[in-house]
Formats: structure tokens, C-alpha cells, sequence
């Protein structure tokens, strides 16, 4: 008897990642040829030099040229490991950066952010140092050291002075051959990557580019899946120990060594550091068949109070090997150049417009993007439409094509400006297999574009008919202007999951350790009051009274009255301290809670979100009247682990699978009595638990009568009485029209 959202609103009322990895940025990564937003507009100012005719005038842009590099050494260990060696003395210092070829694109459904966790949890620990000792070993001598997983791969960079390139030459092969992955370690990833994801909700513009991608793509493709809580939360250990198995061998892997070095004795150095690396057989990266688009598809996620509203149109774009590259950059350039020419001019109250199309190794999205007031979003989208059909018909002009050589081309250049971000450039170039000439030959690729060139690539790759777009804004406010311009579309709640996870693939359990689990808890129901009696149960109401602690650490009377009505109707009445009231209610999907606003002073009424319901669903799947229900349901995934010891009884320790991403139930039987004495399981960092005691018959029932839970906070409850299929008012769980508007006055 332990509501968890119940408890913490009421007791409510009363009362550094390390340096990111340099990644690969190939030529035309990142944001440089993308339309950046307006600045603010300023009052106008006299231009004292407008009007005068003996100004000088800015220079023609030169035609492009090639980029200089320094020299580039190669070698080929013979574990595989691909070796490149940058020298460059301008700074006394060396940065290695090893590339992985395992990154976002080669996750399997069931295990989406298994990349990331992986690369977030080299850096916690190895056989023989932990995460502290680690950052000590790299901070001593005050360097970096760093991995980070892409779309397309893991990537570990380790920077240090000169002197001390022996501490990067020892951690890194350390990390990659002797990962500790500890468990420890693993709850604190999995929580700071569910903590994003809950802050994707609250992040309108992160919100539509999810969308986007997953309404583009669909549910088949990789690119098409979003990561969600549940699906980070069942990721195990041995998930993350099987992904680093596969990928990560030294014939999947380059590293880049770049800095003041001595290249040949550099060599001989790493076949010391990285020769015991153990060559294996790498998997084939996986495929997908790309969607057909046909058609406008417009999906609308209602995200109620939102002022703006977030737009995105997405079409299916290129692969970095296609020849239309270098085209599709200059024009792309153009677009995003007019985008943000015409959002100033129309005055729609727009704050920005930009195009970008992925540069990967296979075929990625166009999208382009804006956001504008509420009133005016319809009248946008259509505008950004406008340009990108007027572009595919059109092409752009001579003077946009020179304008996008001299930007990109001219801008190139800027980039090398250290040797490890000449290193970052040659692992992207080598990933797609390009090579380094690719980065000194890049301005003359792009010089040779012309407004022909530009404009047929134009032509072939935008589809002004076919598009996905999405809008993230106030329903009340779209809906009205969705509806005036014929335009059909699909509305989802803003809370929704994108993509709902795949059930990952279960682990065999040995038979007899299944069937020895299932004899313990035959007898524990034998000892509750028989199966046949516990499954006709169809309700029952508890009535308690005891002390809950509060957010600040004190502690407070409650008083509960509970009712469930199987299989999925819920109430709670509370009030804590005397004073303060509490009710939620629960039918199925769906539910409310009446509680103190943040005033403290009046009653709200809200609504349980799609996650509260989840969270929900699990309390009621878990009832401690229930659970061995639960554990003899069809495909129940019974364990047994060692027996444990509580206040002196031997207790049998059974473990049941639930149907929750990474959430196990411990059963403790006492093997005297064969009743429940603890229920306990561990969710994020925190390992709840329920203590079960003082059992008297009620209707042919063991039914506990004191219960102390622990987690978050601490409960102590005594039930006072206990009714069996009591009789229901059928309108319990309907929602109120308005809950009271004061809230009870405190006790003087």
C-alpha cells in the first residue's frame, strides 16, 4: 500500500561530463553554411558613410585554392588498427583520437542508447583504476581525456603536452582493452540520459526535430527510432559488455595521432601501447530499406501554453558520396540565405530560418526549420514552402552561387587551426573513405560549382509535393488554421514516446532454477489463502494510518484510505498532518489528482500525464496483494537467487521479471510461514522497499497490517481495516467538474 506519486505531492505540500570529444567534421558539418538567425532588430541608424562615392571597394573573392596540409604518415598495425601520424611542432603538445566504427546507426531497436551509455562509461572505470583514479591519472598531468559516440561512431580523444604522451599511450588502450563497466557507474549513466530525455519535453525546437526524423523515416529505419526512458532503463551490463565485445576491435577502429611528435619513434610507441589488442570478426553494419515519400504528411504536437510554434519540413536528401555533394552545398547555402531574407521581410514574427541536409555515409534528411508566433505559423510554413519550390524550379542565381563559393570555400580553411582539428577532419574523410586529399582539394570542389550545376541538383533533390512537417505548438491555437487550409494532419500530445521500445530479447533461465522458483511461490500463495480464492478477488479497500517523511526531512501523521478495483481502477484519499488533502484516481489509461497548488492555499485539479500513467501502472502491477499473482501469470520470468537472512528468519529470494524496462521484483518468502515478509526492487539509483508484517485473516486472506517502505521517502503504516469486494460507487474515479478552491485551514 504505497502510492508514490500520492505521497511525494502531499508530502510536497507540506512542507561535469568531461570535455566533449573533438568529433570528425567533415567539410560542411556543423553549422557553417546554415542561415543563422537575424540579430535583433535595433532602431535605425544614419549610415554616415551612405551616399559617398570615393569609398573603396571591398575586393573580388579569389577563386579558391587548395589547403595546405602538413605532411600525413600511415601505417597499418598488424591487429588492424589503422595508424595516421600528423606532425606539427607549432605547439608543444599531442592529442590521439581513436575512432570506432559503431555509433548511433548501428544499434538494434531493443537497444537504442547503447552507443552512447558504452562511450559515457569507458571513462568510469577499467580493470585496474576507477573513475577517480582515472581523472586523476589524466589531471595530474593536466590533460584531456574524453569519448563520445555519434550517429555513425565512437570516438575516445586523450590530449596532453609532449612530455607526457606516455599517460595518453597508456590510458587509452587501457580503457578500450580492460573496461571495468560498473554496475554502479552504469545506474548514474542511465539516469543523467533519462534526465534528457525528460528535458526533451520541455525543449519545443528539440521536440519538432525529433519528430521530424521519426515521421520521415518511420518506425522501420534507424533513423526513424527515439530513445525513451524505458528503453534507456532496460539496458544492462551485459548489453553494454556485448556491444563492446563486437565493435570494438582494432580492425573496426583508426586512430589519429597529431602534434609534436617524432614519427618514427612514435611508431615503435604504438605497437607497444595498442599491439596487445586482439584483433576479431566484425559484423556487417546494419541496412534498412529507405521509405517511399508521397505525398505531405503533417503531424501536430499539441504542447498546450506554448506561445511559438516550432516548424520543420524534411525531405529525404543525399549520401555524402553523391555527386551532386558539393552542388546540394552551394544551393543549400542559397536557400538558407532567402529563408531568412524572407522571414525578415514578411514581419511574421519569426526569430529565425535555416536549411541542413546530413552529410553520412548513407542517405540522410533536408529539413529546414523556423519558428514564428502561434497566430502566424500556418502563414509561415507556407512561405518556407514557397522557397523551396521557387529554388527546386529555379535554382539559384549567379550572384547566390558566388556568394556561397566565396563563403564556404573562403571559411574552409579556418578550420584547421590546431593539428588534432586537421586529425578530426581526416577521420571524418577516412569514414567515408575519402582520404586526406579530399581535405586539401575541398575549395576547388566547391569553386567548380556553377549555377547550372547548382540549380539541376536543385531540381533532383527538392520535391515541393512530397514532404513531412511537423509543428510543436498549442493545439487551440493551430488546429483553427490547420483546418481553414484543408491541410489533414495527425495530432499527438507533446508527452507522448515517439517510438515505443522493443521488448529486448530475453536471456534463458535454467529450467530447474525456474521451476525450483515456482515451487516457492505455489506454497507462498497456498499460504496467502489459496490461488483460487486470491484470483476472485475483485476489490478491496484499505484503511491506514501512520507517518510519512516530507521533502525536507521531517516527519508527518497520514491517514490513507486506498481502494482498487481489479484490474486497473484506483483511489486514494489522503491527508497528511491533519490538514492537508490529497485524492487521485485511476481508470485504465487515464487519471487525476486533486492536491495543493504551490500556494499551498487552493486545491488544484490536474491531469496524470502519459509517464505519471506509466509510473502509475507499475504500483498497480506490483500490489503487494497481487504480486504472486503476477508470478504465475503466462510468461512469467521466475529466478531464484541465494536465500537471505531478515531479523534472523531464513527467506527464500524470488526474482520476477516485470513487463517494466529494467525493473525486477524481489520476493522475500519466509520459509517458515511462506508468507511475503519484503518486496524490493531498484529503479535509477534508488532501491525501493516494502516490509510486510503482523498478517491476520481477512476473508480467507493473509493480509498484512503493518507496512514500512522505504526509497524515497519512509512510510510507516498500520492498516485499521481491511474490506473484500466492498461496494464500489461506480462514480469514484469519475473526474470532478472543479476541486474545492481553498484548501483546508491549518490547525491552530
Amino acid at each position: 500500500m504505497r502510492p508514490l506519486i500520492l505521497l511525494a505531492a502531499a508530502a510536497a505540500a507540506c512542507g561535469p561530463k568531461p570535455a566533449p570529444t573533438p568529433i570528425p567534421l567533415l567539410p560542411g558539418d556543423g553549422d557553417t553554411n546554415v542561415a543563422k538567425p537575424p540579430a535583433p532588430k535595433q532602431p535605425a541608424e544614419v549610415d554616415p558613410w551612405a551616399g559617398r562615392a570615393d569609398l573603396i571597394a571591398a575586393p573580388a573573392a579569389l577563386p579558391p585554392v587548395p589547403v595546405p596540409l602538413p605532411p600525413i604518415e600511415s601505417a597499418d598495425l598488424p591487429n588492424g588498427l589503422k595508424v595516421f601520424i600528423i606532425k606539427s611542432d607549432r605547439l608543444p603538445v599531442v592529442s590521439l583520437q581513436l575512432a570506432i566504427r559503431a555509433g548511433r546507426m548501428h544499434e538494434p531497436r531493443a537497444r537504442l542508447g547503447v552507443a552512447e551509455i558504452t562511450a559515457d562509461l569507458l571513462v568510469k572505470g577499467s580493470a585496474r583504476r576507477d573513475a577517480a583514479a582515472l581523472a586523476r591519472a589524466i589531471d595530474f598531468v593536466g590533460g584531456t581525456i574524453a569519448v563520445d559516440a555519434t550517429f555513425e561512431a565512437t570516438l575516445l580523444s586523450c590530449s596532453v603536452l609532449k612530455r607526457d604522451l606516455g599517460t595518453c599511450l597508456e590510458l587509452v588502450p587501457e580503457l578500450l582493452t580492460q573496461p571495468a563497466f560498473p554496475e554502479a557507474e552504469l545506474v548514474k549513466v542511465r539516469d543523467q540520459l533519462r534526465g534528457q530525455i525528460r528535458n526533451r519535453f520541455d525543449d519545443a525546437a528539440q521536440l519538432a526535430s525529433t519528430h521530424v526524423q521519426n515521421l520521415l523515416w518511420g518506425p522501420d529505419h534507424v533513423r526513424g527510432w527515439v530513445t525513451s526512458e524505458p528503453g534507456i532503463a532496460g539496458i544492462r551490463r551485459e548489453d553494454v559488455v556485448a556491444w563492446h565485445k563486437t565493435w570494438f576491435v582494432p580492425n573496426n577502429a583508426m586512430l589519429v595521432v597529431a602534434g609534436d611528435v617524432d614519427p618514427s619513434r612514435l611508431k615503435a610507441d604504438l605497437l607497444r601501447a595498442f599491439g596487445g589488442w586482439k584483433r576479431a570478426p566484425v559484423p556487417p553494419a546494419p541496412s534498412y530499406r529507405e521509405p517511399g515519400l508521397s505525398g505531405s504528411r503533417i503531424r501536430l504536437v499539441d504542447k498546450p501554453g506554448q506561445t511559438q510554434t516550432q516548424i520543420r519540413i524534411a525531405q529525404l536528401g543525399i549520401k555524402h558520396e553523391d555527386p551532386r555533394f558539393f552542388d546540394t552545398l552551394v544551393w543549400n547555402h542559397a536557400l538558407g540565405a532567402r529563408l531568412a531574407k524572407a522571414m525578415r521581410a514578411d514581419a511574421t514574427g519569426t526569430s529565425g530560418a535555416s536549411s541542413s541536409f546530413d552529410r553520412n555515409l548513407d542517405r540522410g534528411s533536408f529539413v529546414a526549420q523556423t519558428v514564428t508566433r502561434n497566430d502566424q505559423a500556418i502563414a509561415t510554413a507556407k512561405l518556407v514552402l514557397a522557397e523551396i519550390a521557387k529554388l527546386a524550379k529555379e535554382g539559384p542565381t549567379q550572384e547566390e552561387v558566388a556568394a556561397a563559393i566565396a563563403n564556404i570555400a573562403g571559411g574552409y580553411g579556418l578550420r584547421f587551426q590546431a593539428a588534432s582539428d586537421i586529425g578530426a577532419s581526416l577521420i571524418g574523410a577516412e569514414l567515408h573513405g575519402f582520404g586526406r586529399e579530399y581535405l586539401t582539394n575541398f575549395p576547388i570542389a566547391v569553386g567548380r560549382v556553377d549555377a547550372a550545376s547548382a540549380r539541376q541538383a536543385a531540381a533532383e533533390i527538392l520535391d515541393p509535393k512530397s514532404y513531412v512537417m511537423v509543428l510543436v505548438g498549442d493545439a487551440k491555437d493551430l488546429e483553427p488554421q490547420l483546418k481553414k487550409e484543408g491541410w489533414r494532419y495527425q495530432k499527438v500530445p507533446f508527452t507522448e514516446m515517439v517510438t515505443v521500445p522493443e521488448p529486448p530479447p530475453e536471456a534463458p533461465i535454467d529450467p530447474k532454477v525456474a521451476e525450483a522458483a515456482r515451487k516457492v511461490v505455489d506454497e507462498a500463495l497456498a499460504a496467502k489463502g489459496g490461488k483460487a480464492r486470491l484470483a476472485a478477488l475483485k476489490a478491496f479497500r484499505m484503511l491506514a494510518t501512520g507517518t510519512t517523511t516530507t521533502p525536507g526531512g521531517g516527519t508527518v501523521p497520514v491517514e490513507i484510505d486506498r481502494l482498487f478495483v481489479l484490474p486497473d481502477k484506483m483511489r486514494i484519499d489522503a491527508t497528511l498532518d491533519g490538514k492537508v488533502k490529497v485524492t487521485i484516481a485511476v481508470s485504465g489509461r487515464t487519471g487525476w489528482q486533486i492536491a495543493p497548488d504551490e500556494s499551498g492555499q487552493k486545491q488544484a485539479l490536474t491531469e496524470f500525464t502519459p509517464a505519471e500513467i506509466v509510473q502509475i501502472d507499475f504500483e498497480r502491477w506490483r500490489d503487494p496483494e497481487l504480486i504472486l499473482l503476477r508470478a504465475i501469470e503466462p510468461g512469467a520470468r521466475l529466478s531464484l537467487a541465494a536465500d537471505e537472512t531478515l531479523d534472523g528468519k531464513p527467506h527464500a529470494v524470488v526474482k520476477l521479471r516485470t513487463p517494466f524496462a529494467g525493473l525486477d521484483v524481489a520476493i522475500y518468502i519466509d520459509r517458515k510461514t511462506k508468507l511475503i515478509s519484503k518486496l524490493a526492487y531498484t529503479e535509477g539509483r534508488l532501491t525501493q522497499a516494502d516490509e510486510l508484517a503482523d498478517y491476520k485473516d481477512v476473508g480467507g486472506l493473509k493480509i498484512a497490517h503493518r507496512r514500512h517502505s522505504t526509497g524515497a521517502r519512509e512510510t510507516k503504516l498500520e492498516l485499521k481495516s481491511v474490506e473484500l469486494d466492498p461496494k464500489v460507487d461506480a462514480k469514484a474515479f469519475d473526474k470532478p467538474s472543479a476541486p474545492a478552491s481553498k484548501a483546508p485551514e491549518p490547525k491552530k
